[in-house]
């Protein structure tokens, strides 16, 4: 920039040094001391030093202003075709089972796109809504249900191989994990129970699948936020940080993930609703399979509990 200046101030002091000389030229003739020839070398000069000195001073700053607005409705117009966007994730939250992002959901009304995935998910979501006072997950799902809501819900098969090592994992116990999980199974036959033989919008849809597979991230999607935690070993999930995926490509990279992972589980399908007016279907006959798994590692009486025990539900409008 200094240097810009400095050949501006250059260009300046010739042009103008131009008008001086050509007078000279001038008088020389004047006096008789000189041809014709110079007089006219001298009006040339003078004239040149007045052109290049009014370019200098006004044509050029004019040139600049109109380069730089042409410059700049380029670039807004390239910004309007493509503008400039935040990619990849960005945290949220430094742990994520106290953020109300999480609980935005059931506070909504209508139809929302929803598809929830962790190792116990149901468990984390119901204790995070009784931390704030708000209705047990059960309740909440069944209402979004009636309004209109799209769920799908996923979250670790007890049955599994992988239970031992992922409790590990996160440093809690096998009956641990299969606590939580057996929560979650709970939760989801409550839902039933309150759906069952109630009338639902067509529009309502909610599916929920056991996986079998390593987990590498709890995943939230609400309509086109989708938020995602990591686990990672001897920390559990629910202590680690949420992020909030940014772009469209790294949204679809994550939701193309899950759905992959939902449709390989779908031998494994424990309640379902069907859109076009369908009922609640819980499947029974897994139910039971769950249930006699979890009570050989659990005391049997406390899987009975978290599975089978009842929840006052206020009546919900549907």
């Amino acid at each position: 920039m200094k240097r810009d200046s400095a050949n501006w101030v250059i260009r300046l002091l010739f042009s103008l040094l131009l008008i001086p000389v050509g007078a000279v030229l001038i008088l020389l003739e004047i006096k008789g001391r000189a041809g014709s020839l110079l007089s006219n070398m001298g009006l040339a000069l003078i004239v040149a030093g007045v052109v290049s000195s009014f370019h200098e001073v006004v044509l050029r700053r004019l040139e600049g202003h109109q380069i730089a607005d042409r410059v700049a409705d380029r670039v807004h117009g390239k910004l309007k075709m493509s503008p400039l966007a935040a990619t990849g994730i960005r945290l949220v939250t430094p742990v994520r089972k106290s953020y109300d992002g999480y609980c935005t959901w059931a506070t909504n009304a209508g139809h929302q796109k929803l598809f929830f995935a962790g190792r116990s998910v149901l468990h984390r979501i119901d204790k995070g809504f009784r931390l704030r006072g708000m209705d047990s997950a059960e309740e909440v799902i069944s209402r979004r249900v009636c309004e209109g809501a799209s769920l799908r819900i996923m979250f670790l098969d007890p049955r599994s191989n992988l239970i031992t090592r992922l409790a590990k994992e996160e440093g809690q116990t096998d009956k641990q994990l299969l606590g939580d999980i057996a929560t979650s199974i709970g939760i989801c036959r409550r839902v039933h129970d309150i759906l069952r033989d109630r009338r639902l919008p067509e529009k309502s849809y909610m599916e929920v699948r056991l996986f079998d597979e390593v987990p590498y991230f709890a995943y939230h999607q609400v309509d086109k936020t989708i938020i995602i935690g990591f686990y990672f070993s001897s920390v559990v999930g629910h202590s680690t940080a949420a992020y909030e995926v940014l772009d469209a490509e790294t949204k679809s990279l994550f939701e193309n993930h899950f759905l992959s992972m939902f449709r390989r589980a779908c031998d494994r399908t424990l309640l379902k609703i069907d859109p076009h007016g369908g009922d609640a279907e819980l499947d029974h006959g897994l139910l039971s399979e769950l249930t006699r798994s979890l009570s050989r590692t659990l005391d049997g009486s406390q899987a009975e509990h978290l599975i089978r025990e009842q929840v006052q539900t206020p009546a919900i409008e549907g």
